[in-house]
């Protein structure tokens, strides 16, 4: 019982920095991408099935907490956007990403009956890519991109899906 009760500790103390730090950076934003629901509905999944498959146990000490953080965490996560600094991007082990690191920027405009959508691809120099979802114009994601992106950086632009 001790050390479950101490491995709770150190996790529910590595989740609240986690989520601190989340958190800074999504009050952060300049411009807010969509919400991304599925880090959230992931998050209930793996605790049903922890719950279903006895790997969580109601009673251990530090649980609720941990629980708590965790889906905290999850909703946290669901925010991504351009922050003054950094993109943020969805995810809960990368959660931004420098501007120096990007590439390149793929923008698509999913044209909608009831608001206009861009999807924003960042691609970045060791070759990974990050999506971000934006409710909006396209002009105010490639001004806002613009701002704090290299200017050399290309940016390119697909009108329709």
């Amino acid at each position: 019982m001790q050390g479950m009760s101490s491995f709770y500790l150190v996790v529910n103390v590595l989740l609240a920095i986690y989520a601190c730090y989340s958190w800074y950076w999504q009050a952060r934003l300049e411009l807010r991408g969509k919400f991304r629901i599925s880090v959230l509905i992931w998050t209930l999944l793996i605790i049903w099935l922890g719950f279903s498959w006895n790997y969580i146990e109601k009673g251990d000490p530090g649980i609720n907490v941990f629980l708590a953080l965790l889906l905290f965490v999850s909703i946290i996560d669901g925010c991504t956007g351009f922050a003054p600094k950094r993109a943020v991007v969805s995810g809960y082990f990368k959660r931004t990403v420098a501007y120096s690191d990007i590439s390149k920027v793929f923008l698509i405009n999913i044209p909608t009956p009831k608001k206009p959508s861009v999807i924003c691809l960042l691609g970045t120099k060791n070759g990974r890519q990050y999506n971000l979802q934006f409710q909006g114009q396209m002009t105010d994601v490639i001004n806002t991109i613009k701002k704090y992106i290299d200017h050399d950086i290309e940016i390119e632009i697909k009108d329709t899906f």
